[in-house]
């Protein structure tokens, strides 16, 4: 598997070094070369990566451009940004690489990790896609880029060929999803073990009453996801049905048997959890996180949260926010 490492002015670069030795030593432990990992950019020419802020520069030279046929996969580092403020006029400044990645074939597997999210994102490569970014930039993606299903409490987002992560340590996640698949869980347990990579969180909610809902089910994954998709005033067994091709009385028997809930209870609780994610991760008001999900109306937004979690919207997020904090990648 031949995997293009994208460098590019202000990019994050000690992530790629790590996965690509993370590979390496997936490729020793297998005893044969199963990645291939290549450095590239928009063209052949040295991309300058400043390390510090005094100026510690090292220069690469891709030995492929990003379009080049034989990647099969290409790894989008983050980049330095002091905010979202900042943010906006810095994708103004990656047009050049921004317009490469739309022009990458459909079948070259993309992933990008904290600030890098966004550049796929104005790619429209994420358009009705699960994407996860940096719990900060929130607030920017879901207004920027609202036809993605952004899963901003997971660290970790896999959807087809794309694979999203959070946070500068997002290569983590990313490169034991490669191995686990190419390789299998035995090799990727012996590299953990041996190089001592942590196992990320793949879930940063506090609401327990929904982290209950981590089913194998497929079945149960579709009405999750499903679930999340629709608008809470929409939230009916009979239409779910339909599009599962089965009866609302099968529906509810496998839901039931299952999660221990009847099936309108547990797409409640998808939409709770979705409101908790903006909760904790936006400053967007009640009012916009209710009207955003789909509920009736406020009211019933703030009822429906308190019984199901024992805190109104607002108390929820005073114990749970996180826009107290601040970051820098």
């Amino acid at each position: 598997m031949r995997i293009g490492l994208v460098v590019y002015p202000g990019c994050m670069a000690s992530g790629l070094l790590a996965f690509a030795e993370l590979l390496e030593a997936a490729n020793q432990r297998s005893g044969r070369t199963q990645f291939d990992v290549v450095w590239t950019g928009v063209n052949d020419k040295p991309v300058n990566i400043q390390v510090t802020r005094y100026g510690a520069n090292v220069s690469v030279v891709p030995a492929l451009p990003m379009t080049d046929d034989s990647l099969e996969a290409l790894l989008i580092p983050g980049f330095w940004t002091d905010g979202e403020d900042d943010l906006s006029g810095l994708l103004d400044n990656y047009d050049d690489l921004i317009s490469t990645l739309k022009g990458i074939s459909p079948s070259t597997q993309l992933w990008a990790y904290c600030s890098a999210v966004s550049l796929l994102a104005e790619a429209g490569l994420l358009k009705n896609r699960r994407a996860t970014s940096t719990w900060w930039l929130t607030d920017f993606l879901s207004a920027r880029n609202r036809e993605t299903f952004w899963r901003f409490s997971q660290t970790f987002v896999a959807d087809g060929n794309v694979m999203t992560a959070s946070g500068v340590n997002g290569h983590l996640p990313i490169a034991q999803a490669i191995i686990e698949q190419e390789l299998g869980h035995n090799i990727l347990r012996d590299i953990i073990e041996v190089m001592v990579v942590p196992r990320p969180e793949h879930k940063v909610t506090p609401l327990r009453a929904v982290n209950m809902m981590q089913f194998e089910e497929p079945l149960i994954r579709r009405v999750y996801a499903w679930a999340e998709e629709t608008v809470a005033n929409c939230l009916m067994v009979s239409a779910l049905a339909q599009v599962l091709h089965t009866t609302e009385r099968t529906l509810a028997r496998k839901v039931k048997v299952t999660t221990g809930l009847s099936c309108a209870h547990f797409m409640r609780l998808v939409k709770v959890k979705q409101a908790s994610d903006y909760l904790i991760y936006s400053s967007q008001s009640v009012s916009q996180i209710s009207d955003q999900l789909g509920f009736t109306d406020d009211s019933s937004f703030r009822r429906t949260f308190k019984n199901i979690t024992g805190y109104t919207p607002s108390d929820y997020r005073s114990h749970f926010g996180r826009l107290s904090f601040t970051s820098g990648s």
